[in-house]
């Protein structure tokens, strides 16, 4: 049995157009098309119906919330005083609140005192008064800002100390011999400079060089200083060599204790 191709009424077995839409039978088709089911239908509109509803109730939870929420924040900042009335009923915050005058500062001692613009040159160590005689803690204290507390003499020298690291200054003074003690110094530095001549390097890089020891002008009759501030140095026959590696920042001061301590020797310009 045959069966319209467009609609899917049956056909006559001759019919050359459907009797129920009017369309030309063709050849037709040999059995009717499947209908939806009625479950499927009740299904698909059952899946519809609950998906509306779910959308209409998260609108309703949302709208609902943000009302609640937006009440709770009104009556919570309601219950809040205001802050410029706050600022205001404070004493000395309000707008007529008289001006509180600051405080004077208080003047703070300098941490390092400042040094002298000299040392006493016209004081005399004599041999017996000995090495620490050279300096007294209280004046290399004052001098380069270290708190000495304490000294120590050997056979050649005195170390002047602080309870800290670094605070450390050394003197070996020499009340004869101080010639050759910056020979000592001068020819080291005279080999080194011939060493770089006969091995042809320039003027211009001989003199760009740096040696580990080299003269130190404006100190006594002759000084040399290495690349750590140790400097020796003469004036007439007494000389000295004072350690002052934890103050190389200072030229200047290294130069006034050099030459205070020699003219403390007694040495006498030729």
């Amino acid at each position: 049995m045959a069966y319209c191709e467009h609609c899917g009424a049956q056909l006559s077995g001759a019919a050359r157009f459907c009797s129920s839409c009017g369309q030309a039978a063709g050849a037709g088709i040999a059995s009717p098309p499947p209908a939806p089911s009625r479950q499927s239908t009740s299904v698909a509109k059952w899946m519809v119906g609950f998906v509306a509803v779910l959308v209409l109730l998260n609108g309703g939870v949302l709208f609902y919330f943000s009302r609640v929420l937006g009440k709770k924040a009104e009556q919570v900042s309601a219950s809040h005083p205001d802050a410029a009335a706050i600022a205001n009923a404070l004493p000395g915050t309000g707008p007529q609140a008289p001006a509180v005058a600051a405080a004077p500062a208080v003047p703070q001692a300098p941490l390092v005192a400042e040094a002298p613009a000299s040392l006493d040159e016209n004081r005399i160590v004599t041999a017996e008064q000995g090495q620490c005689a050279l300096f007294s803690k209280e004046e290399l204290t004052r001098v380069l800002g270290t708190h000495f507390t304490h000294v120590d003499a050997d056979a050649t020298g005195c170390t002047y100390k602080g309870d800290a690291p670094r605070e450390f200054m050394r003197t070996e003074a020499l009340w004869k011999g101080g010639r050759a003690l910056v020979k000592l110094k001068s020819d080291a530095y005279a080999g080194l400079h011939q060493s770089m001549v006969n091995q042809h390097y320039t003027k211009a890089e001989i003199d760009a060089h740096a040696f580990p020891i080299v003269p130190y002008p404006e100190v006594g009759d002759e000084a040399w200083v290495n690349l750590i501030n140790i400097v020796t140095a003469r004036k007439a026959d007494v000389g000295i060599t004072m350690d002052l590696r934890y103050y190389r920042d200072s030229d200047d001061l290294t130069k006034m204790l050099v030459n205070a301590a020699l003219a403390r020797l007694g040495g006498k310009r030729n």
